[in-house]
């Protein structure tokens, strides 16, 4: 019995140690606080709750702890991420846009001047230059062009309109031109502008395009002209009933000075077909020309 009494007065005690404290330490405004909330239940319930978030929270970081510490020990060299090969797949990812609105740019049925040249020979102004077919799947025929002359305050003093000698350009083809005018000499102006391109549109297959070899070629200059021969090699997969040369020729400075054009039948491959191109019909003094460039234009049936 002795032993209980003794239990209860340490009890007690410890009690009143505690209320003391928390006096003391301005815990606890007055002692009887304490003894009313120790016999509300609503008091027992929030501390219960408490004890419930506390216990979750320290679970919950002991875990983060131990997964920082020893999972990453236990991760496969292979799952690690090599900041180099982040930048590569970015980069891939990149690309891979820049092709897609290239792809999307490039299916436009648009015609792009490329290189032009000028020249100016009495009543005759002369441009040369390319023209770029810029679409992947459609075919560009009856191409022609049209050009305006502009006096000093920009205003309209001549508009010409021509077919060029280009029969097609296939897709992603590049072709020349050549824009010739006449003007007379009451017609004075100071810049000039090609501002309408037009042409009809044909869908085509790019795997039907040819190849060609051209070989020896030869030169000759008389009379203020041009004339170009040699020889043309069909190196298709199959045989062609006709197409159209077209031939640049260019001074020493690689810059175009005329555009002249013929047919040729019967290109069956394998064999040479001789051509022989001159420029005798342009109605200007040409320079001679240094070298030429060819170009084919086979009939297909779809264009």
């Amino acid at each position: 019995m002795k032993k209980w009494i003794i239990v209860f007065l340490i009890i007690d005690l410890l009690l009143v140690g505690i209320f003391c404290f928390l006096y003391f330490n301005n815990l606890l405004t007055s002692p009887p606080r304490i003894i009313n909330s120790l016999f509300n239940i609503k008091f027992f319930n929030n501390l219960k709750e408490n004890f419930k978030n506390f216990s979750s929270k320290l679970s919950s970081s002991i875990s983060n702890l131990y997964n920082n510490i020893f999972k990453n020990k236990e991760e496969p060299a292979s799952e690690v991420k090599n900041p180099k090969e982040e930048v590569a797949k970015e980069n891939q990812s990149t690309e891979e846009e820049k092709k897609q609105i290239e792809s999307k740019v490039i299916n436009k049925k648009e015609i792009e001047l490329e290189k032009i040249w000028k020249y100016h020979y009495g009543n005759y102004f002369c441009i040369f230059g390319f023209l770029k077919n810029m679409s992947s799947n459609y075919v560009a025929t009856n191409v022609g062009l049209s050009c305006s002359f502009y006096d000093s305050e920009r205003s309209t003093v001549l508009k010409t309109s021509e077919s060029v000698k280009l029969q097609y350009i296939l897709p992603e083809q590049s072709a020349p031109f050549s824009l010739i005018t006449e003007i007379s000499n009451d017609i004075h102006f100071e810049s000039y502008e090609i501002d309408t391109i037009r042409c009809s549109w044909i869908p085509f297959d790019i795997e039907d395009t040819f190849e060609f070899d051209v070989s020896n070629i030869d030169l000759t200059y008389y009379n203020s002209h041009n004339l170009a021969k040699g020889f043309v090699k069909n190196i298709s997969k199959k045989d062609l009933d006709s197409a159209k040369i077209l031939v640049a020729f260019y001074d020493d400075k690689e810059k175009i000075i005329a555009v002249g054009s013929d047919y040729l039948v019967n290109l069956k491959v394998g064999e040479n077909i001789p051509f022989i191109v001159d420029t005798e019909n342009l109605p200007y003094i040409q320079k001679k020309a240094k070298n030429i460039e060819v170009f084919l234009f086979p009939q297909f049936d779809e264009i």
